[in-house]
């Protein structure tokens, strides 16, 4: 649907976040405190977490509703 934000147009933005910073999955999940199966997760299913985006936005120095967005957008 058109303007929904989906799971899957989380998961590439979040995988953005990370290529952009150049990180591996691994360097990111020692920085969540996490194993890299969850980031793999992240970056391939998604998540319905409000908590995972914000944990994200406050790592990558960046606003939640802007990840969001381009998850909106991410079609």
């Amino acid at each position: 649907m058109e303007g929904q934000i989906t799971k899957e147009g989380l998961a590439r933005v979040l995988k953005q976040l990370r290529v952009k910073n150049n990180l591996t999955q691994q360097e990111l999940a020692d920085m969540l405190y996490c194993d890299i199966r969850q980031i793999r997760r992240y970056e391939t299913e998604g998540t319905d977490k409000l908590a995972v985006v914000n944990l994200y936005a406050l790592k990558f120095n960046i606003n939640s509703l802007s990840i969001l967005s381009q998850a909106q957008g991410a079609f």
